[in-house]
């Protein structure tokens, strides 16, 4: 049971397993990066409780109101399908198991960050699209043709049986593609005039080799151990003697490998931003070839080298996100109005009704 709506929720299963299971790099060299948040709608005011919940069955639940956007209502079927596709696609990739995986110190499953995260997706598309007749955009003939196309497509996979379970019909799959296509259209509209132009130098991210030397040593688990003066005195003594013997060194990389406490990794490519302030402005202004001076940190010492002054292909691929960058900013500008200026409201007691860890999501 798979829709293909691209605006939010395929990619949205793919963006929010890399955020939950993949490492970031290099931690000494770079600061870490907070992910900005959506805010939660608020409580609806239906006045529905728990247990009047449970009397449900399964075709009243799907039917009731779950999400309100300004003046538009959501249905509980339409929230489950929209899951319902997203937990096959994380299935597939990650197996049953990963519903249970808990994220950070919080206790949250990966069940719940991703539910979380639909709802956030589902209520930005809505409030997108009810924008549209303000701004004058709406989907060509075509374009309805295509949704069409799309909408048989999806409905062509399922028996009689199927469809009736979730209560699936025409309407309701060709508007989460007519949704996901307007939002699209709305977001490309918005953003069509922005600047495009972006320097090399902007953009440039050089390569670079780097020795580094630590201000505390690894217990056995691998946690840091404080030095006491003197340790840290024979690290500085050290890191100096080691910065003097790499101005003469033919083979950088070579004498990297030999002498630096950092076993990942003695090369990082780098943009603007993804380094902390006090390494990027002496990594940014070497040429080519060229190796720093002794460089302190909270960590340890730096001794960085250019390897090569631009990355042509990371400098490429630094371009293409600033430009979506400055569309983000443009767009989230006016998204901020949008959302200000509408109420928006969730029926949490139906809300914690939905289980994307069995079988099927209802």
């Amino acid at each position: 049971m798979k829709i293909k709506y691209k605006l939010f929720a395929c990619a949205l299963a793919s963006f929010a397993t890399v955020a939950a299971l993949s490492f970031s790099g290099c931690k000494k060299l770079s600061p870490d990066l907070e992910l900005e948040q959506t805010p939660t709608p608020s409580p609806y005011p239906t006045g529905l409780t728990q247990a009047e919940a449970e009397r449900m069955s399964k075709e009243e639940r799907f039917s009731k109101t779950l999400l309100r956007v300004g003046d538009l209502e959501i249905s509980y079927g339409e929230i489950v399908l929209y899951m319902q596709s997203t937990k096959e696609e994380v299935e597939t990739l990650y197996g049953k198991e990963i519903w249970n995986y808990v994220l950070g110190d919080e206790g949250m499953t990966y069940a719940q960050m991703l539910k979380n995260e639909l709802l956030k997706q589902i209520t930005y598309t809505k409030l997108v699209c009810a924008q549209a007749d303000s701004l004058g955009v709406a989907l060509t003939e075509d374009e309805r043709m295509n949704v069409d196309e799309y909408t048989d497509n999806y409905l062509a996979n399922f028996s009689i049986e199927e469809l009736g379970y979730y209560g699936i019909t025409r309407d309701l799959v060709w508007g989460i593609y007519a949704d996901n296509l307007l939002a699209t259209k709305i977001y490309e509209s918005l953003t069509l005039n922005i600047d495009t132009d972006v320097s090399d130098e902007e953009a440039r991210h050089p390569v670079l080799w780097y020795v580094f030397i630590a201000k505390y040593a690894l217990a056995e688990d691998g946690s840091h151990v404080e030095l006491d003066e003197e340790g840290l005195h024979n690290v500085r003594e050290r890191a100096e003697r080691l910065a003097e013997e790499a101005k003469g060194t033919l083979d950088f990389y070579g004498f990297a490998r030999e002498n630096t406490d950092d076993t990942d990794e003695i090369e990082i490519v780098i943009g603007r931003g993804e380094m902390y302030e006090e390494l990027e402005k002496i990594a940014f202004g070497l040429q080519e070839g060229e190796t720093s001076r002794l460089i302190e940190t909270a960590d340890g010492y730096f001794i960085l080298h250019c390897a090569n002054y631009m990355d042509e292909e990371a400098t490429d691929q630094a371009k293409t996100k600033i430009i979506l960058e400055r569309q983000e900013r443009a767009f989230s500008d006016s998204y901020a109005v949008w959302e200000q200026d509408t109420e928006i409201w969730v029926d949490t007691v139906l809300w914690d009704k939905i289980d994307m860890t069995g079988e099927k999501c209802e």
